[in-house]
Order: C-alpha cells, then structure tokens, then sequence
C-alpha cells in the first residue's frame, strides 16, 4: 500500500485499516447527499417531540420506510441510535394494493417515489398511532401529519394536527412552535 513506513504514513495506513472497519453504515452515510443526511437527522430530531398513546420508554422505536428515497436511506443509517432512551429500529416496507402493512411502526416515512397516498392507505393496516413524515409535496393535506418542505437552502416542516389528534399523538409545543400548522 505505501512504499515508506514513515510515522505519516503508517499513520494513514492506520486510518483507512480503521476507516474499513467502521462498517458499511458510515461508508453508506457518505455517499448520501447532504440534504439526505440532514432530513433523516430531522425526523429523528422530530420524534423527540412527540408522544404515543401508551408510550413504553423500554421498547425500541421502529420507524418504517416505504417506498425509495435518499432521505429512506439515510434513515437507514442511524439505525442502532437512540433517541429519548430508545433504541432506533428501521425497517422497509413493501406495499400491496391495500397499502403498506404499518404493525409494529411508530413512525413511517412515506418516500416521494410512493404514489397515489391517501388516508386510507397511511392508517388503514396495522397500528393506528403512527406518525407520517414524508418529503412529497402536499404531504400534510393528503393525510400525511409531517410534511418536510425545503425553503430556500433550508428544511421546514408542516404539522397536520387533525391527523395527529385522530392517531392519538401529542405533537409537543416546541416543534408547533417552528411548524407551519395545517389543520
């Protein structure tokens, strides 16, 4: 690999031995595009602010992906994480003409790739309480409860309170507080 076992390039040596045994999971992270990134950090960021209906605090924290995005795969990345003492779990669904089968989800990204979404196929398989995040435009008004919006060179988000109130979440005040509320 290096012709000279310099102290500079044993030390380089040593950090791409290192570099290989990190895993695939911060190799995939890299080859993410920023915003990716920094969407799947934000649905984490988001989770934190909202609580279940008979919230157990020892059980891990599944959030499913459905469908193809960047965003879905870097959500795939921070599996293993935590977040409000919960381990993160991430899982892709796939879809039959029904929907995607949502048991055992407490969050679920809908991609921008899924088409045709309605309300009816986000809560009617499976567990009711989920939260819905989606980057798909009009997320928010076709059943979806978040709603994440680019703006200008930064990421907002819309909060649909109806669908939150009718899966049962409390949406806390600090994240209503930064969201376009659409009721």
């Amino acid at each position: 690999m290096f012709t000279t076992s310099s102290p500079r390039s044993l030390f380089a040596s040593a950090l791409l031995t290192t570099s290989l045994l990190l895993g695939l999971s911060a190799h995939a992270q890299a080859e993410l595009p920023r915003e990716a990134r920094i969407k799947a950090v934000l649905v984490i960021r988001l989770v934190k602010f909202v609580e279940w209906p008979g919230e157990a605090r020892a059980e891990p924290l599944n959030i499913c992906t459905w469908g193809e995005s960047n965003t879905a795969a870097g959500l795939q990345t921070l599996q293993g994480q935590s977040v409000r003492e919960r381990e993160i779990r991430v899982r892709q669904l796939t879809s039959s003409t029904a929907g995607p089968d949502l048991r055992g989800c407490q969050v679920l990204f809908v991609a921008d790739s899924v088409r045709d979404v309605t309300p009816g196929l986000l809560y009617g398989s499976g567990n009711p309480a989920v939260l819905t995040i989606s980057e798909m435009p009009d997320f928010s008004k076709r059943g979806g409860i978040i709603s994440l919006v680019k703006q200008e060179n930064r990421v907002a988000f819309d909060v649909n309170l109806r669908y939150a109130r009718e899966a049962g979440l409390q949406i806390g005040a600090p994240l209503l507080q930064l969201a376009r509320v659409v009721d």
